[in-house]
């Protein structure tokens, strides 16, 4: 760390940097070079990872034009980490470099302000009928090199807990590419399938950019699920997959997004492919083994000066076995149905079921039309937006003989719901309350006429 300078000097350099910026404003195309760099600040990073981050500035050939674009890339490269508040550079004039005639010589000063290392939220979520309380806590920069802890707790009103413990670190002091490793104990009660279902295990990937322009996470994850807590009414099937069972896979997810709103999009679109491939490994770890394979787009537009938006989403998966038997786990089949999902369905109540209970399936297609308006009487500015939506999706079982036939019936017999609404776009989510009215649906499934109540940060 530099000494204070008393106030004079202070005044007298910040002066002298002033008279040496406005000379470089006035020569954009002048050649420089930058010789040296102070750093000043950042008390809890390893100087190591910070010249990583900047040690790639120095002794380049610039013009000013350059060099001021170059320092900007590091500076944003620098709070893109997360660990400072305040990120800046100031320039200054060094001795001329006898082996570069004709080019300015400058020394440089970043510095940083340090973000505080502990953070703690607590607070409520209302959803899916539910209410849950919620704590997360975190150590950032734990070893001086933007790694951070986090542990978050989750509990819920109807016996629904979770807990994550993850250490998250970059790969090589990259700003793209990170390592996360993960320990994760949750325990839901499955209304729609009359069971509770425990799951803990380990989730260990890598999170950097992906083709195209957009983001991947290459992982692998082993899991211990636990089908238990059996209801007195629950069916045979729901029964016969009580147990325990243990999940050994690796997973690849993309993502391109380039909505101007992940909430509630006015403009753009937005592409997720996520694959998995349990047991079917070295040794076959586990004894579940399937390729699990989904898709997820939307595209939104505005139109008439913005008064209306028009949004169009799509999902899609397939899961296929690999056991002897050619069946699945009920712990790994897509289920369907719920107010942030296709609308007019009772939560995961789509698609096959025994007795009265939802056993999900292996095949799913889903797709949502929706048109968004300003209130009338209502400010411009508002968050609240009149919503008219009609959705649609099936979800079957598949047929291993005929996977074609399942394919088709996708999408000629699917199940339909309609409705209008209001939309609230808050900060951190999206609440939709909407009046459902459902069209058509298969025999095996639970529509919902009436008021639905929606609150997340994805929907259909």
């Amino acid at each position: 760390m530099a000494e204070a300078l008393p106030d004079q000097s202070v005044k007298d350099a910040k002066r002298v940097q002033s008279l040496v910026y406005e000379a470089l404003e006035r020569n954009q195309t002048l050649p420089v070079t930058l010789t040296a760099l102070r750093i000043q600040g950042a008390n809890n990073t390893r100087s190591s990872f910070l010249r990583a981050q900047v040690d790639d500035l120095l002794s380049k050939p610039y013009t000013v034009r350059t060099l001021l674009q170059a320092l900007d890339g590091s500076a944003k490269r620098l709070n893109s980490f997360g660990i400072f508040n305040g990120v800046s550079f100031g320039l200054d004039l060094a001795a001329p470099q006898e082996n570069l005639p004709g080019v300015v010589a400058l020394e440089g000063t970043l510095l940083l302000q340090d973000a505080p290392t502990k953070r703690l939220r607590t607070g409520t979520d209302v959803g899916n009928g539910e209410v849950s309380a919620y704590a997360s806590g975190a150590l950032l920069n734990v070893f001086g090199g933007a790694e951070s802890l986090t542990i978050d707790a989750n509990i819920g009103s109807k016996k629904r807990s979770s807990y994550i413990v993850n250490y998250s670190t970059p790969i090589k002091n990259s700003h793209l590419w990170r390592a996360d490793i993960s320990g994760i104990a949750s325990s839901g009660n499955k209304e729609w399938a009359s069971h509770e279902e425990v799951v803990r295990g380990l989730r260990a990937k890598a999170v950097g950019p992906g083709a195209f322009g957009g983001a991947q996470e290459i992982g692998y994850e082993a899991f211990w699920r636990t089908v238990t807590g059996l209801q007195s009414h629950a069916s045979e099937s729901v029964r016969a997959a009580a147990g325990d069972s243990f999940k050994s896979s690796v997973f690849n997810t993309w993502t391109l997004d380039r909505r101007n709103d992940p909430l509630f999009p006015t403009e753009g679109f937005y592409i997720k492919v996520k694959n998995e491939v349990a047991g079917y490994l070295p040794n076959r770890q586990g004894d579940i083994q399937f390729m699990k394979g989904e898709v997820e787009s939307q595209i939104a537009k505005s139109f008439w000066k913005e008064n209306f938006t028009i949004s169009l989403t799509g999902r899609g998966g397939l899961l296929w076995s690999f056991m002897k038997d050619g069946k699945t786990n009920i712990v790994d089949r897509f289920v369907l149905g719920g107010a942030n999902d296709v609308r007019g369905f009772y939560l995961n109540r789509m698609g096959p079921s025994d007795e009265e209970d939802s056993v999900g399936g292996e095949a799913y297609a889903a797709g949502g039309l929706s048109l968004f308006s300003r209130v009338p009487g209502v400010a411009n500015s508002s968050p609240l937006r009149l919503h008219l939506f009609a959705n649609a999706g099936s979800l079957l079982g598949l047929n291993r003989e005929n996977p074609r036939e399942t394919m088709a019936k996708l999408f000629k017999e699917p199940s339909i719901a309609t409705g209008v609404g209001l939309i609230y776009k808050h900060p951190v989510a999206r609440f939709e309350l909407n009046f459902t009215l459902p069209i058509a649906a298969r025999a095996s499934e639970f529509p919902r006429k009436g008021f639905q109540f929606g609150l997340g940060m994805s929907f259909l």
